[in-house]
């Protein structure tokens, strides 16, 4: 006699009802890989890409984002949109470009705060600089410099730190915005000399360096971009650039690892960043058009300025990161560094 099925009765050890559960299964997740593989393999397909970031419009790093965004554009055949989220020391828009759709049609503009800075100085930045974000490509770095005023007697960081060791806590050092690279250059060099120098806190470097010129202090560490001109008008002294090799547009200006601090290096940087969970064909394909657009006239001019172009892959960039955030979260608790 032939029996019915029940809906829990076997089928080939699986009952109706699991089989049901299973195929809804298996049918939810094809649905959620395959618009990941179509944009894959359609991108970028007719929608402009938007460029956060996560600084107001105007400053020094749209000298970047601007004509960055215009090579991208052109490699991909697609339109690239800057948008100026700043705030909260590029937290806010950083977080915005964390929470966005991981389909290549957002990019952020990672940078020393953001990514290797920000989550020693702030209690929650809304986001995780690792966790939350892939890789793409290094941009750029901003090289800092240590100058003095021409008045003051030191030629060279060596007679620099000699004067300090013999004073200390007497002279004072201007810091153009607390958290900044040319802030925590400083103090990474304090720490490496051993040197009781006090700084004082600015909120930008347009205040600084005019109390600097005008004698209000004798000390200060800045990026090349905005020192080279006082530089080059004998209105600052150069002592040392903080990269690990000697700064493109200050050739004749010796490494702070050259001047007898071996290892030392600080610098400031810009880097392509997209949302977790972006599929790894669309980073490599945004990857490609980042390498073509460091090759356009209108970033090369840059190095002019005293900008240092540097590509490479997701992989190394993912290590720069990890690397500097490492270094700068040691030194922000041994140097006691607070956001301000």
């Amino acid at each position: 006699m032939k029996q019915s099925c029940s809906n829990d009765e076997p089928q080939g050890g699986m009952s109706r009802r699991q089989f049901l559960t299973a195929s809804a299964a298996a049918l939810a997740g094809a649905a959620i890989v395959r618009p990941a593989q179509a944009w894959a393999a359609d991108y970028p397909a007719g929608r402009a890409i938007q460029f956060i970031v996560p600084f107001p419009a105007g400053g020094g790093t749209d000298l970047v984002a601007r004509p960055l965004a215009q090579g991208i554009g052109a490699a991909l055949k697609q339109s690239v949109v800057v948008i100026n989220k700043g705030g909260a020391a590029g937290n806010i828009g950083t977080q915005q470009a964390a929470r966005s759709a991981p389909d290549g049609y957002t990019i952020a503009l990672g940078s020393t705060g953001t990514h290797t800075v920000n989550q020693s100085l702030y209690e929650n930045i809304g986001y995780d600089p690792v966790k939350d974000f892939e890789p793409v490509s290094m941009v750029c770095y901003y090289n800092n410099v240590l100058v003095v005023h021409p008045s003051f007697p030191a030629r060279t960081l060596q007679e620099l730190v000699a004067l300090i060791k013999a004073n200390p806590g007497k002279y004072f050092y201007g810091i153009t915005q607390n958290g900044s690279s040319a802030h925590l250059a400083m103090e990474l060099l304090k720490a490496t000399a051993g040197l009781d120098l006090p700084g004082v806190p600015y909120k930008g470097a347009a205040a600084a360096v005019n109390d600097f010129l005008g004698g209000q202090f004798p000390i200060l560490m800045d990026v090349v971009i905005n020192q080279q001109q006082f530089i080059h008008g004998g209105k600052s002294r150069p002592l040392a650039v903080t990269s690990a090799q000697r700064a493109q547009a200050l050739p004749d200006v010796p490494t702070v690892a050259e001047s007898g601090f071996p290892g030392y290096q600080a610098i400031g940087w810009n880097g392509i960043f997209v949302p977790a969970g972006t599929p790894a064909a669309i980073v490599k394909t945004l990857n490609g058009a980042v390498q073509s657009a460091l090759k356009q006239p209108a970033l090369a001019q840059l190095t002019q300025n005293g900008l240092e172009l540097h590509g490479g892959t997701p992989e190394e960039l993912g290590r720069f990161v990890a690397s500097e955030s490492e270094k700068w979260r040691t030194l922000i608790k041994n140097a006691d560094i607070k956001a301000t």
